[in-house]
């Protein structure tokens, strides 16, 4: 299993515009819908899971990063979008500093397994700190998942 199956390529946002946490969600989640890969209908609800998730503990796990998460009966796979803001997000984070770098996964809840692995797979990576240097100066979706592909190994 590689990451890079589950990035969706035009759900990559390399100028992620909102400022606060629940709109860049919305907006990362959005790329999904309009990559024909969330459903339009399932919106709303990803939203309310991630947000309800973020209600036990901010998903930002330090060094400017977030991997907002949840888990929707109607999907039939994992779901990975990415967005990076050069100004920051306040997401709320233990070490009180803005996210730059935020990966959204939404996963069947049938899929415990791949859903752990996924998440794995994006924290070992953002603890590299070459990675989030590298990722912080890509400039485009091509460019993260050539970075994604190289370091996830």
């Amino acid at each position: 299993m590689a990451l890079s199956d589950y990035l969706c390529k035009e759900a990559i946002c390399m100028d992620l515009a909102p400022r606060k946490r629940d709109d860049a969600v919305r907006a990362l989640l959005e790329t999904l819908v309009a990559a024909g890969s969330l459903p339009a209908g399932a919106l709303g609800r990803a939203l309310t899971a991630i947000l309800e998730r973020e209600k036990l503990g901010s998903t930002a796990i330090g060094c400017g990063v977030a991997v907002p998460h949840a888990r929707l009966e109607e999907l039939d796979r994992i779901l990975v979008a990415f967005g990076f803001s050069a100004e920051g997000v306040e997401f709320r984070a233990l070490d009180s500093q803005p996210v730059h770098e935020v990966f959204v996964i939404i996963a069947p809840k049938g899929q415990a397994a791949q859903y752990l692995e996924v998440m794995q797979r994006i924290t070992h990576l953002v603890q590299n700190s070459d990675f989030r240097r590298f990722l912080a100066h890509t400039k485009s979706s091509d460019d993260v998942i050539s970075l994604i592909q190289e370091m996830d190994a």
